[in-house]
């Protein structure tokens, strides 16, 4: 192993590890610099201790500060080779390791020592980030990214185990072990940036292992509710990326797996899933979220003595009209002391070990814009007011497919398309969530076509915000040039003959792309 990329593990081993001690400092600058050298940089500026808390979270936040301003111009990708590549995607992973290792440490009780673990979490992700571009740049070398990759197998750097496991591939997995996965829709990379901090995951799966030896999993899907299946169907999902974690007591875990397998399998055998709880509310269990496949198992088995996971999500007030629209009962008087158990927050739980994690290189892009467009989405909510406002052909299909889903002589066709406790609000929801997303994701796959280049996670907001402030510019023109083209028409219909020909242009030419569905 190469001193430089020694130097990752050693310097994240002292940022987690010394928080008592002497304070340190993040490299001031990347401009001009490659990656290899960043790395470097903060491996010296690690040296020393920290003393408090407050000095770990400060020196962590200004390493993830400095790494995300990175652009794809301070990277020499040329002089990265292959073995290079897999030394410090191997390296970033054990360092990950470390880090989850170091958080058993951590005795969080006061605000500080609750911004040292979110510091800790955007470090976690930050690298997690670098190891996907290393990722995609391997396999698009190798020829990689026209294979098919199946989930849980392979070779490094796709598939990488915890050396302190006999993990070969998801035939090894153990009752009362936990996936955690990524969805390709833009709904899971929304329940990954909902929380305060983002995560890069949108679903929880439950393993149980019967007396036959057969792999199954339990879990919870909007369209379905809660069901079983062997793990084969998880498998086959076709997820961008997968993470497994497994309880320290093997016992307590598979008493955990048979309590919400057989619970669910009851519920399925009459016929009568288990709805899904929109409201992502862990205090009851009438209805079941992903995550909550999870938090009950343990909790049942162990007899109310578990919760999990020990550190939860809270939520931005200012996302409280979206939540509410998901279904989350959440508002200003409850939202200092709401919380849920998002998917994600089973990272950060010491009681779960990482045993291993799984990429798919050919959706790694695909599943980071979805990300990148989601926070931003959710930072115009909060700071620009800005809402999804589903247009007149949305709102009547929702309503029409609400109406069928309850026609006894149609509703069993649609009974896997969504649930009957899903309201037509929500429905309009995800149907505009997606059409917007799909607009801003060929916008910047566009860019990065024409680019050839990859962008980094500052690249990516700068162009989405730039695409905001132009479709916005849009919006306001485009309402000003049809206030001009009423004038025309005298109170009556707009018709070819009404308004010039010059101005109907300029109305066509200044139409927004994506203003009508998601404006303030």
């Amino acid at each position: 192993m190469s001193k430089k990329v020694t130097s990752i593990v050693v310097c994240l081993l002292m940022i987690i590890s010394s928080c008592s001690h002497k304070p340190f400092r993040a490299p001031s600058s990347v401009q001009g610099k490659d990656l290899e050298s960043v790395i470097n940089e903060l491996g010296r500026a690690v040296q020393d201790d920290v003393n408090s808390t407050k000095q770990c979270h400060e020196g962590l936040d200004s390493y993830y500060k400095t790494l995300f301003k990175m652009t794809s111009s301070d990277v020499n990708w040329d002089t990265l080779t292959d073995s290079n590549i897999d030394e410090i995607i191997k390296t970033s992973f054990s360092t990950r390791l470390i880090i989850k290792e170091k958080l058993k440490q951590l005795e969080l009780e006061s605000e500080m020592d609750h911004k040292c673990l979110s510091s800790v979490k955007d470090v976690f992700r930050a690298l997690r980030y670098v190891e996907d571009y290393l990722i995609e740049i391997k396999a698009f070398i190798n020829g990689d990214d026209k294979k098919t990759f199946v989930n849980l197998k392979g070779d490094e750097p796709y598939f990488l185990v915890n050396k302190a496991f006999d993990f070969k591939g998801y035939e090894d997995l153990q009752s009362g072990d936990v996936i955690l996965s990524r969805g390709n829709a833009y709904s899971s990379a929304a329940i990954a940036r909902i929380g305060k901090n983002d995560m890069q995951f949108s679903h929880l799966s439950l393993v149980y292992k019967d007396e036959n030896g057969k792999l199954w999993t339990s879990e919870a899907h909007i369209e379905i509710g809660s069901v079983i299946a062997p793990i084969e169907t998880h498998i086959e999902q076709g997820n961008s990326r997968t993470v497994v974690f497994r309880y320290k007591d093997a016992d307590m875990a598979h008493k955990a797996a048979k309590n919400m397998f057989d619970r669910v399998k009851k519920r399925m055998d009459k016929k009568d899933n288990i709805q899904y709880d929109f409201g992502m509310d862990y205090s009851e269990e009438g209805r079941l979220f992903c995550s909550e496949i999870i938090y009950w198992g343990y909790r049942n088995a162990s007899e109310g003595k578990l919760d999990i996971p020990l550190y939860k999500t809270k939520f931005s007030k200012d996302l409280i009209p979206f939540l509410n629209v998901m279904g989350i009962k959440i508002s200003e008087d409850n939202y200092e002391k709401f919380d849920t158990f998002a998917p994600g927050d089973i990272q950060f739980d010491p009681r779960f070990e990482m045993v291993a994690e799984w990429r798919n290189p050919t959706k790694m892009k695909d599943s980071r814009i979805k990300d990148m467009i989601l926070t931003k989405m959710f930072e115009w909510m909060e700071t620009l007011d800005y809402e999804l406002r589903p247009p007149f052909g949305i709102r009547s299909k929702s309503k029409f497919s609400w109406l069928l889903r309850r026609t006894p002589l149609v509703k069993k066709m649609l009974e896997e398309k969504f649930p009957l406790n899903m309201s037509t609000k929500q429905l309009q929801l995800f149907l505009v969530l997606e059409d917007v997303g799909v607009i801003f994701s060929e916008y910047v796959e566009k860019y990065v076509k024409d680019s050839k280049r990859p962008l980094s996670p500052v690249e990516m907001y700068q162009l989405l915000d730039k695409y905001r402030e132009e479709d916005h510019a849009r919006w306001v023109k485009t309402k000003e040039l049809e206030k001009q083209a009423r004038r025309y028409t005298n109170g009556g219909p707009r018709t070819n003959r009404t308004v010039p020909w010059s101005l109907r242009k300029e109305i066509k030419k200044n139409k927004p792309h994506f203003h009508k569905l998601f404006h303030p």
